[in-house]
Parts: C-alpha cells; sequence; structure tokens
C-alpha cells in the first residue's frame, strides 16, 4: 500500500477509509452498501467525491485482475475486431481511473455542481440488481466496471464506452461537434444490464 500511495494511485486523504474491497464486497449486502452511497449522491460534484473514495478502495492488483478479465472475454472475439477493442476496453479502464483519482485528489476536476440527470436512480438500481446477482468472486470488479462507467457518463458526460470504441460492422462511437454518437444506441433495451440507456451519446445516423 505504501508504494501504491507513493506513486498517487491511493489517496491520504482516504487511505483511512480504505478497505479490502475485494472480500467486503463479495456478498448482496456490501454491495448494496455501495449503491446506497452512490445513490446518496445529489450532484455531478458529490458523485464526484463518492466514486472517488469507492474507487480508491481497489488496488492496482485489482485493476490488473479486471484487464485479465477483459482479456479473457476477447479470447472468442475474432482477432482483426479483438486488436481494435482492446485499446479502448483499456482505455475505459486505466485512464478513467487516472482521471477520477487524479483529478478529483487534486480538485481541478471542472464541473458544474448541477443535480444529477434522472437517468442517475435507475443506474444504481441497474448496478445494484446486476452485481448482486453476479456469483461471489464476480461481484467487486463487475461493481468496478460500472463505478468507471458512471464517473464517465455522469460526471463528465462522457460516452459509456470510449469515442473509438469499434461494434461489428466496422462503426464506432465518435464525436461530431458537441454531440457524441454511438451506432447501437438504439438496441438500449437489448441487454438487461447494458449502459446504453444511461449513456449521453445519441445513435448515430448510419
Amino acid at each position: 500500500m505504501r508504494q501504491h500511495e507513493e506513486e498517487g494511485l491511493i489517496p491520504f486523504t482516504v487511505k483511512d477509509h480504505l478497505r479490502d474491497t475485494m472480500n467486503t464486497i463479495r456478498d448482496p449486502e456490501g454491495i448494496q452498501q455501495a449503491c446506497a452511497r452512490l445513490r446518496s449522491a445529489k450532484t455531478r460534484a458529490d458523485l464526484a467525491e463518492v466514486l472517488y473514495r469507492e474507487v480508491s478502495g481497489y488496488s492496482l492488483i485489482d485493476l490488473q485482475a479486471m484487464r485479465g478479465r477483459v482479456e479473457q472475454d476477447l479470447r472468442s472475439v475474432p482477432a482483426g475486431y479483438r486488436r481494435r477493442l482492446y485499446p479502448r476496453m483499456m482505455e475505459m479502464i486505466f485512464e478513467t481511473h487516472h482521471t477520477l483519482i487524479s483529478s478529483v485528489r487534486r480538485g481541478d476536476l471542472d464541473i458544474q455542481n448541477e443535480p444529477l440527470t434522472t437517468e442517475f436512480q435507475d443506474f444504481c438500481e441497474m448496478v445494484e440488481r446486476t452485481c448482486t446477482g453476479q456469483e461471489e468472486e464476480k461481484r467487486p470488479l463487475d461493481l468496478l466496471y460500472f463505478l468507471l462507467a458512471a464517473f464517465n457518463m455522469f460526471v463528465l458526460g462522457l460516452p459509456g464506452h470510449p469515442v473509438g470504441t469499434p461494434f461489428p460492422g466496422g462503426l464506432e462511437v465518435e464525436i461530431r461537434g458537441d454531440d457524441y454518437l454511438c451506432p447501437i444506441r438504439e438496441k438500449a433495451d437489448d441487454v438487461e444490464n447494458a449502459l446504453c440507456p444511461y449513456c449521453p451519446a445519441k445513435q448515430s445516423d448510419e
């Protein structure tokens, strides 16, 4: 832990609140408590602070475990598509984690203290339902995935998947002017635990 603190991965301001995340949120009660803390946020600034504390409970080893899961999940994906998708998945995990921890710790997160969108409470319900329904050993990393996605979507106003994320058929998430566009946005209801219903991206016209 000392090495992580020196590298800036774990903020000093929350070190007294750190816990062994991989153990304490394996059970449904731990997931419910984490989601209750998320629901307590009323503004984007509130949520940034809550996510800061929650994500700080994960170690670099946990992030590496998340990368390992992504690599395992992509083994069955065609090689060409996998080469395009993998960097975007790593961006979502590691760059989002770095931005969240470093920007909130420094206090230079440039966001308006405005109310969260009405979809946020629905998002929290989906996260709780999805994570409690998973196998015990999968719950902590599933929660981390949703925490990072929440930072992008509800705090920064970014798509759930980074710009450049490809989808089968050759299309990808893109930005045009001030709008983020996604080729599968209208498929939001096809997957129960998809990020699509909460994502600020619009359906692309292609």
